[in-house]
């Protein structure tokens, strides 16, 4: 009987060892690649934290990641607007994932309205909110900003038209990247 159950152990240890072995050996997922731990903003008053949309135009790689629909005023450091139908604001991450530096033009992008029609950023709200008009995007450089359009009328919004500019040797302006808006 002793070598019985001698035998019976041996085999559950061997038992128990393949099976912690079978992890090791099967073909499992490599270990991603570590990333920045970027400190998270709250989410302004009235607006809607944006998830998964992502857009990329040149080397310019564009994530909306705030929106805000139907503001009536905005108040600034040295003026105050009404809006001639309604603002919008978008909140902006771009990332260059060039070599070379992007340059970032508020001017043109746009927004785009479920009639099909686009809009411009709107000039006075840039200003008062103090927000750029063009930012040099340096070389794996991010940066975070809002775009403001003054859209007339209930014309619901469809998404933003948004552009990197022309990498080095490009002899045209780049397509742009479409991104949906709820």
């Amino acid at each position: 009987m002793r070598p019985a159950i001698a035998r019976l152990r041996a085999g559950c240890a061997a038992a128990a060892l393949a099976a912690a072995a079978l992890p090791a050996c099967s073909a499992s997922e490599p270990d991603p690649a570590p990333v920045y731990a970027v400190p998270p903003e709250r989410v302004r008053d009235g607006e809607q934290a944006i998830r998964g949309r992502t857009g990329r135009s040149a080397d310019l790689e564009f994530t909306v990641l705030g929106y805000r629909d139907g503001i009536r005023e905005i108040l600034g450091t040295h003026a105050d607007r009404r809006s001639k139908g309604r603002y919008v604001r978008v909140r902006l991450l771009a990332v260059n994932r060039g070599r070379d530096i992007q340059v970032f033009d508020t001017w043109k992008q746009v927004l785009l309205t479920t009639d099909g029609r686009a809009h411009v950023p709107d000039m006075s709200a840039t200003m008062i909110k103090r927000q750029p008009e063009r930012l040099s995007v340096g070389a794996a450089m991010r940066a975070e900003f809002d775009l403001w359009y003054d859209v007339p009328g209930n014309t619901p919004v469809k998404g933003v038209r948004l552009f990197g500019s022309p990498p080095v040797g490009a002899v045209s302006d780049p397509p742009g990247a479409e991104i949906e808006l709820p």
